[in-house]
């Protein structure tokens, strides 16, 4: 730069090579972080190539050959990675709009798409996407884009396999397409079958694969399924970010505090860049009791990637822990607006309305009517009916095709069990989770059958119940609770299970007919 910037009259570099040296000065800038200074250098440099743009034909040779010249779209592209590090994206947009289209590479229309895409401007990132599949037709980033845009897989098919040079295993790839058109339409058993016939052959240890797999679990509600998945990707390459943020959520849900601190560890030493190490430090910090850093790590994350749907509702989550309800309230409702098929921003709002019983029914019945029937809408929507007293026996139907839906889906049998002895039906209290535990053996079956079995008066084996609860689950202080109250040769009838009920709602005042209509086919 000291000799481009000289005006002495020895050794005067030709504009190509001032040129050439201030896009080197430019990316030396940026990857010091200075981005700022970087876009202005190599705004700089532009001019000096409109300028050799210009005397072309008018000059001798060049010292520095065009074609060894860094090319102005590149240099255009360096300035749109600069503006992206401050957030301006709509200058962004603008500078790679200002790239003639038939100048566009793959990585500028995949870029711009990208940035169609945060503006909301489906059609021009369905457009460039495409571009990008006709110069790399193996973009898989370009391929998902569609597939969540609403294109048809058939059609994103078509697309990739006529821009394929010959010769290329196809197989492979279009069972990747369908598998991911498949999930983009909600049908994730489907989807996890079609991934699982490519883990069975060429793709049998790729983790890309497997947490593909391990996420169309997760979103249909699978959660244990998903973490063995998603511990076996990760098994494979510690390093890999994708979807770990989703992995990091369900060790935190699973109270797995050892490995969510290894992941946590080994994902900021992969980079600090992205926005999946910091949203399973921020749960590590959920686990440890440390909100208020949580939060600090769930901005973090999102000043990263705005869009990041998992560090929005780690956000929400830690404000909900810290009593901060309309907080954590107005991220949940930002979550369920940003993504409507993601079932925990529900489940969180609804815990934001304690004591708010129907606006709580009605949430939950927006839940089943957006998402469907399936085991996990059902049992919140016969949850939220529960929490009204008056209202048991609406529940109960819901709760019912749940349990038929999904039988290892254990929360509407807790809620189903509630509602039992709240009516005092204990011998099918007991006959219900019975039933149940001889299939699935949980800390809280067997505190709730000790429970049962304590009211009926069996109380050497309602100790024997607490006894296992505890060695599941040695943290169970519930159970504890009932190992004392049986020695003390209490009854526990007045024991209460987990529904707080602050305010409730009468029958005549509840009014499920919107969702009831909707449903009561699938009830019948």
């Amino acid at each position: 730069m000291t000799i481009c910037d000289s005006q002495s009259e020895t050794e005067v570099p030709s504009i190509s090579q001032k040129y050439q040296c201030l896009v080197y000065h430019g990316n030396a800038l940026f990857h010091l972080g200075e981005y700022t200074k970087a876009e202005e250098t190599y705004k700089r440099a532009l001019l000096l190539r409109k300028a050799i743009n210009n005397v072309k034909g008018k000059t001798p040779v060049p010292s520095i050959a065009s074609n060894e010249l860094t090319s102005d779209v590149e240099v255009k592209f360096k300035i749109y990675l600069c503006l992206m590090q401050s957030k301006q994206y709509k200058e962004a947009m603008s500078v790679l709009e200002g790239i003639s289209t038939r100048q566009r590479t793959a990585k500028v229309n995949l870029a711009l798409a990208d940035l169609y895409v945060r503006s909301g401007m489906d059609r021009s990132a369905i457009t460039s996407y495409k571009e990008v599949l006709r110069e790399c037709p193996l973009a898989l980033e370009a391929i998902n884009g569609l597939l969540s845009l609403g294109q048809k897989g058939a059609d994103v098919h078509a697309l990739v396999i006529s821009s394929l040079p010959q010769g290329i295993s196809k197989e492979w790839l279009s069972q990747w397409i369908r598998g991911h058109s498949l999930v983009t339409s909600n049908d994730y058993v489907n989807a996890v079958k079609t991934f699982r016939l490519d883990t069975n052959d060429c793709l049998k240890d790729n983790e890309y694969m497997i947490t593909s797999i391990a996420r169309a679990l997760f979103l249909d509600g699978h959660y244990k399924q998903s973490l063995v998945a998603f511990q076996k990707a990760h098994a494979i390459d510690p390093l890999h970010l994708t979807h770990m943020d989703i992995y990091s959520y369900l060790l935190y849900k699973e109270k797995k505090g050892l490995e969510l601190q290894r992941l946590a560890n080994q994902l900021m030493s992969a980079t600090v860049n992205a926005p999946e190490p910091w949203v399973a430090m921020g749960y590590l910090s959920l686990y440890t009791k440390k909100n208020v850093r949580s939060v600090y790590y769930a901005q973090k994350a999102m000043t990263i990637d705005s869009l990041n749907i998992e560090a929005l509702l780690m956000k929400a989550t830690a404000f909900l822990e810290l009593k901060q309800i309309n907080e954590a309230t107005n991220h949940f409702h930002a979550a369920i607006k940003r993504a409507p098929l993601r079932f925990e921003a529900y489940v969180g709002l609804t815990e934001c309305y304690t004591g708010r019983v129907r606006e709580a029914i009605a949430l939950a019945g927006r839940a089943l009517k957006t998402m469907g029937p399936n085991s996990r809408t059902l049992w919140l929507y016969g949850a939220m009916i529960a929490k009204d007293p008056l209202a048991l026996a609406k529940a109960k139907p819901y709760l019912e095709k749940a349990m038929k839906l999904d039988p290892t889906h254990l929360n509407p049998v807790y809620v189903m069990a509630d509602i039992l002895k709240q009516e005092k039906q204990y011998d099918k209290g007991v006959e219900l989770l019975r039933g149940y535990l001889v299939n699935q053996s949980t800390s809280k079956l067997h505190l709730l059958l000790g429970d049962f079995l304590t009211v009926a008066g069996d109380q050497q084996e309602a100790l024997d119940q607490y006894n296992k609860a505890l060695g599941i689950d040695p943290t169970n202080e519930l159970a504890r609770q009932g190992i004392e109250r049986v020695e003390n040769g209490e009854s526990g009838a007045d024991n209460t299970f987990d529904v707080e009920m602050e305010h409730s709602v009468s029958e005549a005042d509840f009014d499920g007919s919107d969702v009831e209509s909707t449903w009561s086919d699938e009830l019948g």
